[in-house]
């Protein structure tokens, strides 16, 4: 799940890239453990890095088409896996918790480096 989920991220990005210490906020994990999750990726050759021109120190993760392909081939599996869990179960009620979680969604992306006042959402933080 989590290898989709970095896939995920990144085909929604801006370049299909993102830095490392951003995905890592993201997925709730920490440097260590994104660093072994893109190491991973990129031996399957899903991502590539791509050093950052502001930080020597940073690095882009950065979706190659071997990636783009492996996540159009899995999201309509991972499509149905949360229809059969979750939408079949409440079908009564699917717009309205839909529509919660789309405010929910929304509300959060208001914040992007984390709420106002209490600093970033980092793992070691929830």
């Amino acid at each position: 799940m989590a290898m989709f989920e970095l896939l995920l991220r990144l085909a929604r990005s801006s370049g299909e890239k993102q830095r490392l210490t951003s995905l890592a906020r993201e997925l709730t994990v920490t440097t260590g453990g994104i660093t072994r999750l893109v190491d991973r990726a990129e031996n399957l050759g899903l991502v590539r890095r791509e050093p950052c021109p502001d930080d020597a120190r940073g690095s882009f993760a950065v979706l190659t088409e071997e990636g783009k392909r492996r996540l159009r081939d899995a999201l309509p599996d991972h499509l149905l896996e949360i229809d059969s869990l979750w939408m079949s179960q409440l079908a009564d009620e699917r717009d309205v918790v839909l529509g919660k979680l789309r405010r929910v969604r929304d509300n959060a992306r208001r914040w992007p480096n984390g709420r106002p006042g209490l600093g970033p959402i980092t793992p070691d933080r929830i």
